[in-house]
């Protein structure tokens, strides 16, 4: 598939992230986490007391804590995106979503789209998924995945996929004889139903563009890692494992050069984009942005990062804030050692 996404490179950065990007994609999946067994030990029962002698009381055992779970890294590229219909015909959908436009096109499918239908996009891994379902039902009228053919066993009846559900096995029904005799390096696109069948072996493809900071709040996600490969006007492209990651100024990056690593993440009305120098772990810079919000005391601004809510001390109260009130979206640069280097409005 053609894949014109905005992006970022693997989650060993992770948390940073753009917003002015094209995709076509398909996308992967996540193990379970697995738990410490926590069966209690066993225990010897107490000695019998001698005649005339206290009885000795029980021992009591403590009981097994469980283990925390190891820590899973975020799976980069991810994204959750919905959109309105604003236009379309058959074959081909426009959307608007809180990032920027989104069009889906198929030249076999997509006929029966209505005004009325909501639609998301998710991206996992490898993995990509279109769900259209009636808006207020929330009843799935479609459902596309494009993924690598993970056969469940095999005679290659049926295929294991990634949905937003979780990950499920699907039997291939009467499209068995087209999907097991496909390359297992070759992703496909399969329209799929709630009873874990197969419905239809289609193309489906999308083109996200994520250019401006969300201005409502939205269950929106995006997590994307990539290489600076080329500056042009107030563009940076990012090169991707997905393909060529497009970066608007609107959503605060500055300075950027080819080679360096960036990294963009997204959530809800918040984004975070981080540049990286060559051997550095730590970000040469980084980007927030999301709406103005104080400390009580209005001694430090709040932003919040793909680590959480973020303290920024304001040693001295830079001018531009004068004239801002809380709730405006702003971005604020940040140094290598987390120091304040500017805030600004976002256009």
């Amino acid at each position: 598939m053609n894949i014109m996404a905005n992006f970022a490179r693997s989650f060993q950065r992770s948390w940073r992230f753009s917003l002015a990007w094209r995709a076509c994609v398909s996308l992967a999946c996540l193990a379970t986490p697995t738990w410490a067994d926590t069966a209690p030990p066993l225990i010897e029962p107490p000695p019998l007391a001698e005649s005339g002698e206290a009885p000795v009381p029980p021992v009591t055992a403590e009981t097994a804590e469980p283990e925390a779970p190891a820590p899973q890294a975020p799976v980069s590229p991810s994204v959750r995106v919905s959109g309105s219909i604003w236009r379309s015909k058959p074959g081909i959908i426009f959307l608007q979503t809180p990032i920027g436009p989104l069009s889906l096109s198929s030249k076999t499918t997509l006929r029966d789209i209505k005004s009325s239908h909501k639609i998301t996009l998710h991206v996992h891994g490898t993995t990509s998924v279109v769900d259209i379902r009636e808006r207020g039902a929330e009843k799935l009228v479609h459902r596309y995945v494009t993924a690598m053919p993970n056969f469940t066993t095999p005679d290659k009846h049926a295929v294991t996929l990634w949905t937003p559900d979780g990950e499920r096995s699907f039997t291939l029904g009467a499209f068995e004889s087209k999907i097991a005799g496909r390359s297992d390096q070759q992703p496909l696109t399969v329209e799929v139903d709630g009873a874990g069948t197969v419905r239809g072996l289609y193309d489906v493809q999308f083109d996200l563009q994520v250019n401006q900071v969300p201005r409502t709040a939205s269950a929106l996600q995006l997590l994307l890692n990539g290489t600076v490969s080329k500056l042009k006007s107030n563009y940076v492209f990012l090169k991707t494992p997905l393909g060529i990651v497009t970066v608007s100024s609107k959503t605060g990056v500055r300075n950027a050069k080819v080679g360096q690593e960036m990294s963009v993440w997204v959530q809800d009305r918040h984004v975070a984009i981080d540049l990286y120098q060559d051997g550095l772990t730590a970000p040469s810079r980084r980007f927030l942005s999301g709406p103005l919000t104080y400390e009580e005391g209005q001694t430090a601004l709040t932003m919040q990062g793909p680590e959480g809510t973020q303290s920024i001390p304001l040693a001295q109260r830079p001018p531009t804030l004068a004239t801002l009130k809380e709730g405006v979206p702003i971005t604020v640069e940040l140094g290598q050692q987390g120091e304040l280097v500017e805030i600004r409005r976002v256009p």
